[in-house]
């Protein structure tokens, strides 16, 4: 038995030797190099997007919605300022209608404090929206 024993000894593969690579500075210099990289098209890409106009910067939006008043279940009234001009959008299910569009004096909220400079539609919307519609124009 010790013949074939020592048949099957030679049959036996050796162990791999282990060919772990160590991590030299040039390897860790070309992973900086290339994050480095991945960087600056990242920023490229944030500025390329600021510059067309893609990335909206928060405090610097020219839209606002300055008031609302709901007439029903699913019917609104929504003033919102874009840029310069007021739009009064009436909202319902599945629809908005542009109603009025303020420019420059028109607008209502141009000068709230002094509602008497407004017109008869105008006063009685500003009336509305704050909780005033009781009250004769």
């Amino acid at each position: 038995m010790g013949m074939v024993s020592a048949a099957w000894a030679d049959e036996i593969p050796a162990a791999p030797k282990s060919s772990a690579k160590l991590v030299t500075s040039a390897d860790v210099v070309q992973w900086l190099l290339a994050l480095l990289l991945v960087l600056a098209v990242f920023l490229l890409l944030v500025w390329a997007l600021k510059k067309s106009g893609g990335l909206a910067m928060a405090g610097k939006s020219k839209l606002a919605v300055l008031a609302g008043l709901s007439l029903g279940m699913r019917e609104k009234l929504i003033l919102v300022r874009v840029g310069e001009k007021e739009l009064l959008l009436g909202v319902s299910s599945g629809r908005i209608d542009k109603l009025l569009e303020l420019e420059g004096e028109q607008r209502l909220f141009a000068n709230p404090a002094e509602p008497q400079d407004l017109g008869p539609f105008a006063k009685k919307l500003w009336q509305a929206m704050q909780g005033k519609a009781h009250e004769q124009v």
